[in-house]
């Protein structure tokens, strides 16, 4: 058995827990890792090249003989820290040693070198500049090029920000009222409709959710068509993103676009056929609706506490059910111009009436041959969005601690990679394993405990054999470029 690097020893304990037996504690058991799925990590980033490509946008300012840990041994071991829970630089102190995050990391796991230290790691994060960012950022696009060789025929760009609040003096963290109510960051994300990342740009906590949308996607539709001229781009985003540059822009540039749409005064005239066909429908359905007035707050409140105070499991979801159906929906458009637009465009209204009243949505949209329902089941897939964006957040990507801003742009950039390094593993399990959230994959195929060996020719993890997803994480491994072996 090769040993491992530590030198520590510690005593025995002894703790009274048994009446007939002696519980003994000692510190001199063999060499093993909790975090054996960072394995999988490292043979896709083999297989596509993420954290290799993103060492080769930054630049490396230190002077070659004092280096003891290269950008891609950084890159490597921040990521993979960030994929098993420990995404703060003060973790590397812990983390430095761990068998598996070593080789993922190119080193040995018990022979190879220590990996760097929190204050390596924070100097590494705070001296990055802006154009290195900008590279950093470019890449994530030219890596959703690099893993797609087969040109798609129509692309959905899902745009959308999130709210990340900050507890310390942080540059540029600014306190934002209106449904927020805190200090903040506000970053924008640009998902595909697959979940892939495309774009994590962070901005100051008081900008708009459309400020730096339009940069943003000019330079992602450039970059995109210059890769595949003849494909079709089209974005879908919330009501925030209402801007009569973003419009135009989108106009002249063939870019379709599903996007939501503020309401105002001329929306309300305009659409109040389609509102008050909503409101007969449902009455010559359903008669008068039932939560509508000054308490009718109050008795839908109480009624939804009487459906789930039924004991029965089935007379309870029946109740429920019957409680939504009540429940009307027309759809219909209509041209509009705003003061501040260049064109009239198609705005499509769905209008919702049930017991508590009428709910009214607007969406603004360049499709000509659609239908006004079709529109809005297009649009009402960008929901998918929120749930990439707290899947992101389970990388614990919303610490952004660091007291200058670049350095949480850089911190956010290296949580977008341990996204995508996730996701890309997440590609090749079955499919019902391809929509969990990465709390759960971290908890079946990271967090994995294995015993490690290492000799002269091979470094051996050995999983335990009552592992539950070995059938899975095999030919995950497998299809990530790993070989057979025959069993001993």
């Amino acid at each position: 058995m090769s040993k491992s690097n530590a030198t520590q020893r510690i005593g025995q304990l002894k703790l009274d827990l048994l009446k007939e037996k002696e519980t003994v504690v000692t510190f001199d058991g063999e060499d093993v890792t909790g975090n054996s799925g960072v394995l999988l990590l490292a043979q896709a980033e083999k297989m596509t090249g993420l954290l290799s490509g993103a060492e080769k946008r930054l630049q490396d300012h230190r002077t070659a003989s004092l280096i003891k840990h290269n950008q891609f041994e950084m890159i490597a071991q921040r990521v993979h820290q960030i994929a098993v829970g420990l995404p703060a630089a003060d973790d590397s102190d812990k983390a430095k040693g761990d068998a598996a995050i070593k080789v993922g990391s190119g080193r040995h796991p018990l022979l190879g070198e220590d990996l760097s230290s929190q204050p390596t790691q924070s100097r590494f994060e705070g001296g990055r500049s802006y154009k290195e960012l900008y590279r950093l950022s470019e890449w994530l696009v030219d890596y959703y090029i690099q893993c797609h060789p087969k040109p798609p025929r129509h692309l959905v760009l899902d745009f959308d920000g999130s709210a990340m609040e900050t507890f310390g003096i942080q540059l540029q963290a600014f306190y934002r009222s209106g449904p927020y109510k805190k200090f903040m960051y506000f970053p924008l994300f640009v998902f595909d409709e697959a979940g892939w990342l495309l774009v994590a740009a962070l901005r100051p906590g008081d900008d708009g959710e459309v400020k730096l949308a339009l940069p943003v996607l000019k330079r992602l539709v450039g970059r995109l068509r210059k890769a595949w001229p003849a494909v079709r781009i089209t974005v879908r985003a919330d009501g925030a993103f209402t801007d009569a540059a973003l419009y135009r822009w989108l106009d002249e540039n063939g870019v379709d676009y599903v996007l939501g749409l503020k309401h105002n005064n001329v929306l309300l005239s305009r659409s109040w056929q389609f509102r008050e066909a909503a409101k007969k429908c449902f009455k010559r359905k359903h008669t008068q609706p039932k939560f509508t007035g000054s308490k009718g707050k109050q008795r839908k409140l109480k009624k939804l506490k009487a459906v789930r105070s039924i004991a029965d499991r089935k007379e309870r979801r029946e109740a429920h059910e019957e409680m939504n159906s009540r429940r009307v929906r027309v759809f219909g458009d209509f041209q509009y111009g705003a003061k501040t637009w260049d064109r009239e465009r198609r705005i499509v209204c769905r209008c919702d009436f049930d017991d508590s009243g009428l709910n009214v949505r607007y969406v603004v949209t360049s499709f000509k041959n659609h239908t006004a329902s079709q529109v809005y089941e297009i649009y009402c897939r960008r929901a998918k969005i929120e749930l990439w964006i707290k899947n992101l957040k389970e990388t614990r990507c919303a610490r952004l601690s660091c007291a200058q801003f670049k350095s949480n742009m850089f911190r956010l950039l290296l949580h977008a990679l341990a996204y995508l390094l996730i996701h890309q593993v997440r590609c090749v399990l079955p499919k019902h394993f391809q929509s969990m959230s990465i709390e759960k994959f971290r908890r079946l195929f990271l967090n994995v405990a294995a015993h490690v060996h290492e000799g002269p020719h091979t470094a051996v993890f050995r999983l335990s054999a009552s592992y539950s997803e070995a059938h899975t994480f095999r030919p995950a491994s497998k299809r990530l470029g790993a070989q057979s072996l025959i069993a001993a």
